[in-house]
């Protein structure tokens, strides 16, 4: 996308000379202070089609083995109710077996459509000449039951007064006294980053019980549902692991999950953790903290 693939309401919008802004009045006094000033409200929007792969049972299914390029299986749940000869409770709904599985392709198909809302945004910066784009802020959500899904990011775009820009433009979810709290560390945004991994949880007969609230000879009420548990670790586990392999040296400032959880179907559910925050790259040492000096003295 070049400057001149800019929708022309975008490229109105900017090209006036008053200015926009997402920040607050106390973000927006903090920039100035730092002499960063706001040149335009800046936004990105992407809209993929979404769809689910093996909505079926996962006996027999390449989508839950670890071979498969569309999913891995994190963990297995086997029947508690087995006695050795067969099973103390039969029935062609028992759930003999349980996995979790975390499904790749959501992720992947999730950082598409975060990244290319994200380019749009910062396309839009760089029209405007900005050296940054502080406060930003992202969503993304289904427009409807037809499986259509949107990402927007938007942010407000800032240059540094007298000085001329070079390389990229660098972003932050930070902005105001955070922002200049963590340059007065020794720390500058370098880029936000954000990952996203979705777990599918195929419930075994235990974890289906007690979701339910039921009871018998193996499973109580009180007892740890522990493959939900499981589930919850392992989404914020692969979302870290996702963001560590890119930061290379640099940090991660101001991290936030979103974590919920999808319906699909009967035992069939799907956990999804959204992992986010400013990727920071060290520049000076920050200074030490004074002394603190005692205001009140116990005798």
């Amino acid at each position: 996308m070049t400057a001149t693939d800019i929708p022309p309401e975008a490229a109105s919008r900017l090209g006036k000379k008053a200015f926009t802004s997402g920040l607050s009045i106390p973000d927006f006094a903090a920039c100035l202070r730092m002499g960063l000033r706001p040149v335009g409200l800046v936004q990105g929007y992407c809209v993929m089609g979404w769809s689910w792969y093996a909505t079926g049972s996962p006996y027999g299914s390449s989508l839950f083995w670890s071979g498969s390029s569309t999913s891995s299986q994190l963990s297995s749940y086997g029947c508690p109710h087995f006695s050795g000869y067969g099973y103390n409770q039969g029935g062609a709904e028992h759930r003999v077996w349980g996995a979790n599985v975390e499904q790749t392709w959501v992720s992947q198909a999730w950082g598409a459509g975060y990244n290319a809302a994200f380019r749009r945004m910062v396309e839009e910066a760089e029209q405007v000449g900005a050296h940054g784009v502080v406060g930003i802020v992202d969503s993304s959500s289904h427009l409807d039951e037809r499986g259509i899904r949107e990402f927007h990011v938007y942010g407000t775009a800032v240059v540094v007064e007298e000085a001329e820009r070079t390389g990229a433009v660098w972003t932050s979810y930070a902005a105001g006294e955070r922002l200049a709290k963590l340059v007065e560390a020794g720390f500058f945004p370098v880029s936000v980053v954000a990952g996203m991994a979705s777990i599918r949880v195929w419930a075994v007969c235990a974890t289906e019980i007690l979701l339910h609230g039921g009871n018998d000879n193996y499973v109580r009420p009180g007892d740890e549902i522990a493959q939900i548990s499981d589930s919850e670790m392992q989404a914020r586990w692969v979302a870290r692991d996702r963001i560590k392999a890119g930061l290379g040296s640099d940090l991660l400032q101001g991290a936030t999950f979103t974590d919920f959880w999808e319906d699909i179907g009967p035992g069939d559910f799907e956990r999804i953790s959204i992992l986010r925050g400013t990727r920071v790259r060290r520049f000076a040492d920050s200074d030490p903290l004074p002394v603190p000096i005692p205001t009140v003295v116990l005798k």
